[in-house]
């Protein structure tokens, strides 16, 4: 740059030009002709020149001050430029450290980096999905609920507690609702996701195993996401011990899906659940030594108002379905079943509108009950249910006898006596 004295000559100089080029110009909008370069017929009366003079003087300061602005401005942005970078650098600092404690053999060390990682995503919106999908791997790191490492469950139940504190109100500026969350293939033997929203994107919990302990869904609203806990196209979830509440959702829109699931333990309950437009499906699921239960004496009955249900292929070995107390009025329910050997109750249900089709069931043993109902008639079809069909017993086995020679039959009967010696003779050589 050059030095201070002809920088501020050169200023100086074009500040002179251009408060001499208002005055001409403003002396020609008046009718006055001096020129750029004035002669001695171009006097002007003093009254006039103190006036062009005082017009120049506000005119150029009015230039001035908007010059002034906008050098303001400029060098704002550069600051802010330069703040930005400098938070940028800080913020995937912190990113970096936040990620290195969760990998830290220390289950202390893990649990500040989750709780790290949770301000940051606060914090800076741009990296919000990233740290999601992070925090979603940690859990489908491969986990033994029966011998976890110390302090390990605690560190993946506070990773499921920190993704569903962010998917509590779609409206919170710092809200992961209608991010994309992937938990297949991990192992939960506890957590919880009550009163989350599940917006829109993908949920999944393909190949999930719910092994032990209470995972909850209560109050949780299905309000346009693809919940999949099994597609039909990848590994299906499986429930082999954990008690799965969905206790007073709502699923008002969206596809939540257990197809292929396998029922083999514990309990899922959908007590007090409002079925108001979604597609749930449990087509093809395995009903094993499990409670799958819409109602009963320990959860209200759910209500299906609209939306459909379906049980398509479903096979029911065993355990216990409940539908006990539940509210039918509009929902459309396939239960094309193969039934094997479950209980399902009715007991205390209400049927008013909607349907429950059964045209395709396949009743081979199990039993209905219907105690305390109130016309279940109206919706189920066909109405009366189907006996079972009774099990052909299996054919008796012919039993083939190989054929003996008389010969050989003569000689077994002709065996010695005690006492006694063999027979002589023609006999006594056959």
């Amino acid at each position: 740059m050059p030095s201070f004295p002809l920088t501020l000559f050169l200023t100086f100089a074009a500040a002179a030009i251009t408060a001499w080029g208002i005055f001409v110009g403003l002396a020609e909008l008046t009718g006055s002709h001096i020129g750029v370069i004035p002669n001695s017929s171009s006097r002007l009366p003093k009254e006039r020149l103190f006036d062009l003079t005082r017009s120049t003087v506000t005119a150029a300061g009015l230039l001035a001050g908007v010059f002034a602005i906008v050098y303001a401005y400029r060098k704002q942005r550069i600051e802010e430029a330069a703040s930005l970078r400098a938070d940028s650098e800080t913020l995937g600092g912190r990113y970096q450290t936040a990620a290195e404690q969760l990998g830290h053999e220390k289950a202390a060390v893990r649990l500040a980096g989750v709780y790290a990682l949770s301000r940051l995503a606060d914090d800076d919106s741009s990296q919000r999905e990233t740290i999601c999908r992070l925090l979603c791997a940690y859990l489908r790191i491969p986990y033994d609920p029966n011998d976890p490492q110390p302090g390990e469950r605690e560190v993946r139940l506070t990773v499921v507690k920190v993704i569903s504190e962010h998917l509590q109100d779609p409206s919170h500026p710092g809200t992961w609702c209608g991010l994309d969350l992937d938990f297949s293939g991990a192992k939960f033997d506890g957590g919880s996701f009550a009163g989350a929203h599940f917006t829109s994107g993908l949920v999944n919990f393909s190949a999930c195993e719910f092994a032990s302990g209470t995972f909850s869904f209560d109050g949780a609203k299905f309000s346009g996401a693809d919940v999949n806990f099994g597609s039909g196209e990848d590994v299906p979830a499986v429930f082999t011990g954990a008690q799965v509440l969905f206790t007073g959702a709502h699923f008002e829109d969206g596809i939540v899906s257990f197809i292929f699931s396998e029922f083999r333990g514990g309990e899922v309950a959908f007590g007090a659940a409002f079925f108001g437009g979604s597609r749930v499906s449990f087509g093809s699921c395995i009903l094993g030594e499990a409670e799958l239960s819409f109602g009963g004496p320990v959860w209200l009955g759910a209500k299906f108002a609209r939306g459909s249900v379906t049980f398509s292929g479903a096979e029911l070995r065993d355990g216990l379905l409940s539908f006990m107390g539940v509210d039918f009025c509009g929902s459309e329910i396939r239960f094309d079943v193969t039934m094997i050997g479950s209980l399902v109750l009715f007991d205390d249900a209400y049927f008013v509108s909607g349907s429950i089709l059964m045209e395709e069931a396949e009743i081979k043993g199990g039993s209905f009950s219907f105690r305390g109902s109130h016309s279940p008639e109206k919706l189920i079809k066909p109405w009366p249910i189907p006996a079972p069909t009774p099990i052909p017993a299996p054919k008796a086995k012919k039993v083939v006898t190989k054929n003996t020679s008389p010969r050989r039959a003569n000689a077994k009967k002709k065996v010695a006596e005690p006492g006694k010696a063999p027979a002589s003779g023609s006999d006594a050589d056959e």
